[in-house]
């Protein structure tokens, strides 16, 4: 991936220490980069593969910075669109096989 291009974009994340030679030894374990590493959890997150989204809300349930309210709301909205996704037969490879082909026939989009 190129560094010096106007379309890349740095992500700084601050951790201590011990947290930071932590990550790096569990991701050397899995022959992963940190850059590597922060690139697949953020494609995960936006392709709302199901292991993240799991991921997520256990985090903000245990988390004291997001509200139980909230979060109970985000999961039913979910929830719901999984469930109008499955009446419909469509997968998450489907749906974006749908976005290509709009995209093929009207890139001006």
């Amino acid at each position: 991936m190129a560094h010096k291009s106007d379309s890349v974009k740095r992500v700084y994340v601050y951790m201590d220490e011990k947290q930071h030679m932590d990550l790096k030894i569990r991701l050397d374990y899995h022959n992963v980069g940190m850059s590597e590493f922060v690139r697949a959890c953020s494609e995960a997150l936006l392709l709302g593969h199901p292991i993240m989204e799991q991921f997520m809300d256990n985090y903000k349930e245990n988390s004291e910075k997001h509200s139980k309210r909230n979060n109970k709301i985000a999961k039913r909205d979910r929830e719901k669109s999984e469930k109008v996704s499955s009446d419909l037969g469509l997968n998450l490879d489907e749906i974006e096989n749908i976005f290509d082909i709009i995209e093929e026939d009207h890139p001006e989009i």
